[in-house]
């Protein structure tokens, strides 16, 4: 009998060991976190009312992601997109991107002079505070900084719905899907980032 009950003790601690090596495992593996927020100036949010709205759509539009998830804290995440502003044309959008700090990856954008726009940036690593502030130069070689626009108009295969109801919102679709593809193809560098 005490046999008996010692090989089933055995077989319960095997059995936690294992699930607990295995919690551990899949808590390394957890989706890429990204954190989203408005541009900071000394721990102050630089919040209008179009930024606001801006934040809320593109947020709407990254939960649908199954590739990564939405954090609520920059403590919690692999990643920190800041949404910059929104804009209509090729002017605005030319003088937002010029207005960054040359360190930021800015690719050229090409749009219509009435396509509106959503601007974000994406940041990694010991950015500090110029992970939230595009003008702010990051002295770290660690910080890696990228531009991402979401243009409306170009895809309409989702959201058309959406888009009727808020014309941003395509814009925000737009910005999601760049923003997945970028984790998709980041993913290992970001879990090696995790440590």
């Amino acid at each position: 009998m005490i046999l008996r009950f010692v090989a089933v003790l055995a077989v319960v601690v095997a059995f936690i060991a294992t699930g607990s090596t295995g919690a551990a495992a899949s808590a390394d593996q957890r989706p890429i976190a990204v954190f989203v927020t408005l541009p900071m100036t000394n721990g102050f949010a630089d919040a209008t009312d179009a930024l606001v709205e801006t934040l809320g759509v593109v947020h709407e539009a990254l939960d649908a992601a199954e590739t990564f998830r939405v954090v609520d804290r920059p403590q919690e995440s692999d990643a920190v997109l800041t949404i910059l502003g929104r804009g209509t044309g090729d002017v605005e959008l030319t003088a937002a991107l010029q207005g960054l700090d040359p360190a930021v990856v800015a690719s050229p954008v090409m749009l219509r002079a009435d396509e509106r726009y959503v601007e974000a940036m994406l940041a990694v690593g010991a950015c500090g505070d110029a992970a939230a502030s595009p003008a702010s130069h990051s002295a770290s070689a660690s910080c890696y900084r990228k531009i991402v626009v979401g243009l409306s108009g170009r895809d309409v295969r989702r959201g058309a719905s959406r888009s009727a109801r808020n014309p941003w919102a395509a814009c925000a679709d737009a910005l999601a899907r760049d923003v997945r593809a970028w984790v998709s193809q980041n993913a290992n560098r970001l879990l090696a980032l995790r440590g």
